[in-house]
């Protein structure tokens, strides 16, 4: 008898490396999403996963233009522009006009996007930690050094394609 897991999805054994990477991914984010929620903008709204991906990317590169963030988290400009103009109308981030081209904005966090910048990093910390329950430091260490392992070798085959 073949049994499924949890979600209903493919049996444990059956299961491929680039598909538990998939599902992996797909849960860590789905867990923080459900945390996240509990977050809200000034108008009481929920915070949603784009808004938390615009602010987190703002503050890893604050002074970015939103061309340069929407290239960095993978999104659309146009879906962007309108997740930053509410991040801009809560006060958490605001546009500033580039010194060397008028036509450019650059992003920058307002004070107030702290709290919440803070509260979303305790909450990765508690995803992490809940999904490496029952792993050993060791276990951990090891499968950290496959994992980079694996980042390095898919790294130079893509080297290597742009090469040909």
């Amino acid at each position: 008898m073949v049994t499924t897991n949890d979600t209903g999805s493919t049996p444990l054994a059956n299961r491929r490396f680039a598909t538990q990477v998939a599902l992996i991914t797909k849960l860590l984010r789905k867990r923080f999403d459900q945390r996240a929620r509990s977050m809200s903008l000034a108008d009481g709204k929920p915070l949603t996963r784009a808004q938390w991906r615009v602010l987190a990317a703002v503050y890893v590169r604050e002074g970015a233009t939103q061309r340069e963030i929407a290239e960095m988290l993978e999104l659309g400009t146009v879906t962007t522009g309108q997740t930053i103009d509410r991040l801009e109308a809560a006060q958490w981030v605001e546009r500033r006009p580039d010194q060397a081209d008028r036509r450019v904005n650059r992003l920058y966090l307002m004070p107030q996007a702290m709290p919440t910048l803070e509260r979303l990093g305790l909450l990765d910390d508690r995803v992490d930690q809940a999904a490496m329950a029952g792993i050993s430091a060791a276990d951990m260490e090891q499968l950290t050094t496959l994992l980079e392992t694996i980042i390095a070798n898919l790294l130079s085959a893509a080297d290597e394609t742009e090469q040909q």
